[in-house]
């Protein structure tokens, strides 16, 4: 469909008839949208942190104090 065509209508007198047109739209630029590379490289230091942090933990659980 192009800008200002409508569609035959449609549908049934006991449902009711539609009919489409397209108006146009505007889609805002947002600049500060992240783009994929940054998308990517977040979730992969989050999972490189999660990893960490788990190491970390592990570390910790398993660690002994020995007192003299």
């Amino acid at each position: 469909m192009t800008l200002g065509e409508v569609t035959p209508p449609f549908g049934s007198i006991q449902d009711g008839v539609r009919v489409l047109m397209l108006c146009g739209r505007d889609d805002p630029k947002d600049a500060t949208a992240p783009d994929f590379e940054q998308v990517q490289g977040q979730i992969e230091d989050e999972r490189v942190n999660k990893r960490a942090q788990a190491y970390l933990r592990d570390l910790r659980r398993d660690a002994v104090i020995d007192y003299d």
